[in-house]
């Protein structure tokens, strides 16, 4: 099971209900209505409320990396832009997997289809 989620922005909506309904604690930026905040100030908020951003952006693992910024976790899932029903394959596949989700953690998913 994945960790409580703040999606960011550009995660479609058809993925936040897609994991809602396995079960996944997810609070979606457009819903909050946090879809013009910094990405510093969506992961303060995340990190409060000890929840990993999940995101297709990078500047998230920046802000926690380079510039100290404190994080729970953060799962970037990349290349961004693909369709809702790639992204929530992947998904259904990541949710299948027993892993170690103790903060803090960040994790990119490369994904590469043909």
């Amino acid at each position: 099971m994945l960790p409580p989620l703040v999606a960011d922005a550009n995660i479609a909506y058809a993925v936040v209900e897609f994991l809602r309904s396995q079960g996944v604690d997810v609070l979606y930026v457009r819903e909050e209505g946090w879809q013009f905040y910094a990405d510093r100030d969506i992961l303060a908020n995340a990190h409060a409320m000890h929840r990993f951003v999940l995101t297709h952006d990078s500047d998230f693992g920046k802000l926690a990396v380079y510039l100290k910024h404190p994080t729970t976790g953060i799962i970037h899932l990349r290349p961004g832009g693909r369709p809702s029903v790639e992204v929530i394959a992947d998904l259904q596949a990541l949710l299948k997997m027993q892993g170690d989700w103790t903060p803090p953690l960040i994790a990119v998913y490369l994904i590469f289809r043909d």
